[in-house]
């Protein structure tokens, strides 16, 4: 109806310039997009904040680099000076750097990275002997002030990645590769437990730990803490010791699709919501028609997975068109 709606208005005002009612500079003006294309400081101002992620971004990898190449020429003392150096380089900047401008937090992110480089440093040069989890959660913490200073969100996607993966470590130490860890609902209630407090923290307090607040924390810890809840309950519809993972799904539907739809209204995480739902009933189809062949039973997932999952498109393109309206 929208399209039809901007097809008879432009009829209309290509009928009043035909009149002599508007001019071809108003005509222009009229039929010009609702929402106009960035200036050039809105694009001057992006790419100052691409440029700078970037620039930080390569001074940590440079440093990294450079020890890899050069580690057997270093004595163990100046290794820890040059990172000890990159550090205190980044800090200092952001001493002189205007707080909460681009080149500020882009510092404070190159100093969270070198931050972990020390660690692994330390760690390497005097054989602390630490697992790979304790280094993770040590960078994870110690890089904390250095996010919170920041309030930036390429520094809390740092965080958020390096905490998951203490996780994940903390869960598969006993074990020999990393989807081991998967496989445990122990470890899969911790990552969903984990991203779960990430969520509330940034849905509460996203004002006052970002800059510029946005929605791109809360969706990271939401796909985070969908994806573990959802590979556990698909494995629950055999395994019994997954059940909590089922029922902690459900819950978080009950929840979640009204909260997204109603209250605070996040299309991504409503998709991804939904999605998992289709996915988790897909596996119960599954795991309740196992007896008949498998031609049979492929075929009748795939036509559930397209009904269901054109059904959940549908009504997401439903809340998007209110939502524009």
């Amino acid at each position: 109806m929208k399209m039809l709606d901007e097809l008879r208005r432009r009829d209309q005002l290509l009928a009043w310039m035909e009149q002599g009612l508007l001019t071809p500079h108003q005509l222009e003006q009229a039929l010009a997009p609702q929402r106009p294309q960035p200036s050039a400081r809105e694009w001057q101002h992006a790419l100052d904040r691409l440029l700078a992620l970037y620039g930080s971004l390569l001074l940590a990898l440079g440093a990294i680099f450079f020890f890899a190449f050069n580690w057997d020429d270093l004595h163990r003392f100046g290794k820890l000076a040059l990172a000890l150096g990159a550090l205190t380089g980044f800090a200092g900047m952001a001493l002189w750097l205007q707080p909460g401008s681009v080149l500020y937090r882009a510092v404070l992110l190159g100093a969270a990275l070198a931050t972990g480089g020390v660690l692994a440093l330390v760690g390497q040069t005097y054989q602390t002997g630490a697992d790979i989890w304790q280094l993770f959660t040590a960078w994870a913490v110690l890089m904390l002030p250095w996010v919170l200073l920041s309030r930036s969100a390429a520094c809390w996607g740092l965080f958020w990645a390096i905490a998951n993966l203490a996780l994940l470590r903390y869960f598969a130490m006993h074990d020999s590769w990393l989807g081991a860890a998967l496989a445990s609902p122990r470890a899969l209630l911790g990552v969903a437990a984990g991203n779960l407090l990430l969520l509330l923290v940034f849905e509460l307090f996203a004002g006052r730990l970002l800059s510029q607040p946005g929605r791109s924390m809360s969706r990271l810890a939401g796909f985070a803490l969908l994806s573990a809840l959802a590979l556990g309950a698909c494995i629950a519809w055999w395994e019994s010791t997954y059940l909590n993972l089922l029922w902690g799904l459900g819950v978080v539907w009950l929840i979640g699709i009204p909260l997204y739809r109603w209250g605070r209204r996040d299309l991504l995480l409503l998709a991804l919501l939904l999605y998992s739902l289709v996915g988790v009933l897909t596996a119960g189809l599954a795991r309740l028609f196992d007896s008949i062949d498998g031609f049979t039973l492929f075929n009748l997932l795939g036509l559930f997975m397209l009904l269901s999952s054109a059904l959940a498109s549908v009504w997401l393109h439903r809340v998007y068109r209110e939502g524009e309206a």
